[in-house]
C-alpha cells in the first residue's frame, strides 16, 4: 500500500489535476501519470508509444509492477463489490495455442473457464518477464461522478490457480436459458466473469477495510489562467534546462 508520504502525493496530485478545466475526470493515462508521480517514478511520454504489457508502472529498482485502473463508481462504501475489465480474451480463436484444441462457446463450462486463465495467466507472466517485475500488484483508484472522493486501492496480482474455480454460466432473466457471462467462482464468491459476444475478461474485487479513502475540495481554473500558468511554467522549466545546459558546456 501507499506510505504516509505517498498519500499526501496522491492527495495534492490529484487536487492539481481536477484543477484542470480541460480534465473532466481522472482516467486512463491521467491516472497512470499520478501513479508516476506519488512513486517517484519517471513518465514517459506517450507520443513516443504505449506497451500493450500488463504493467503499467514499474519501479525498476524495486522490480514492482502495477497494473492501474480508474473506476467510478455510484458509492464509496467498503467491502461494496465492483467488476473492471483486465482482459480481452479470445480463447475460442486462441484455443490450439492455449492447449485446449476444439474449444468451442459450447463446451463445457470448467474446459472454457480453464482456457480463460491460461489466457490471462499467460499475460502475467509473459508481462513480468519482458517489464522485469518480480512485485505485482493492481493499483485501483475508484471516484464518483462529483469528483471530490476518492479510494485507492491495492491487490496482489499473480497467476491464478484453475483447480481453485468453478464455472457455471448467468441465468438469462429474460428467457430463463444460459446467459452471455461465464462466472468464475472461489469458495462461491465470484472472482472471474468472461463475455462471450465481447470477449472481455471482468475482475470481481471489493473495497478492502484498508484502502485509502481521500477527500478533496474541487476547485477549478478558469481557461485563461490554466493556459497563463502553464505556458509560463513551460517557459520557466525551458529557461532554467538552457542555463544548465550552458554552465556544463
Amino acid at each position: 500500500m501507499l506510505t504516509d508520504s505517498e498519500i499526501e502525493r496522491l492527495s495534492q496530485a490529484i487536487i492539481a489535476t481536477i484543477a484542470s478545466p480541460v480534465i473532466g475526470s481522472i482516467e486512463d493515462y491521467t491516472w497512470e501519470a499520478i501513479f508516476h508521480y506519488v512513486k517517484h517514478i519517471p513518465l514517459s511520454d506517450p507520443a513516443l508509444g504505449r506497451s500493450k504489457l500488463l504493467y503499467d508502472a514499474v519501479d525498476l529498482v524495486t522490480k514492482t509492477g502495477w497494473s492501474l485502473k480508474s473506476l467510478q463508481l455510484n458509492s464509496l462504501n467498503f467491502a461494496s463489490p465492483f467488476l473492471f475489465v483486465i482482459q480481452r480474451a479470445d480463447v475460442i480463436k486462441k484455443a490450439v495455442q492455449l492447449g485446449f484444441p476444439g474449444l468451442t462457446e459450447q463446451s463445457l463450462p470448467n474446459e472454457l473457464g480453464a482456457a480463460i486463465i491460461q489466457h490471462w495467466n499467460q499475460k502475467i507472466i509473459l508481462s513480468q518477464a519482458a517489464q522485469g517485475v518480480v512485485n505485482s500488484y493492481e493499483g485501483i483508484l475508484l471516484k464518483t461522478i462529483k469528483g471530490y472522493e476518492y479510494i485507492y486501492c491495492e491487490f496482489p496480482l499473480n497467476p491464478l490457480d484453475p483447480n481453485t474455480f468453478s464455472w457455471a454460466w448467468t441465468v438469462d432473466k429474460t428467457t430463463g436459458g444460459l446467459g452471455a457471462g461465464l462466472q468464475g467462482s472461489v469458495a462461491g464468491k465470484i472472482e472471474l466473469v468472461w463475455y462471450k459476444n465481447q470477449k472481455q475478461l471482468f475482475r470481481a474485487r471489493a473495497i478492502p477495510t484498508q484502502a485509502v479513502r481521500i477527500t478533496v475540495t474541487r476547485t477549478r481554473l478558469t481557461l485563461d489562467r490554466y493556459v497563463e500558468t502553464v505556458l509560463s511554467a513551460l517557459q520557466d522549466q525551458i529557461n532554467t534546462q538552457f542555463s544548465e545546459d550552458r554552465s556544463e558546456e
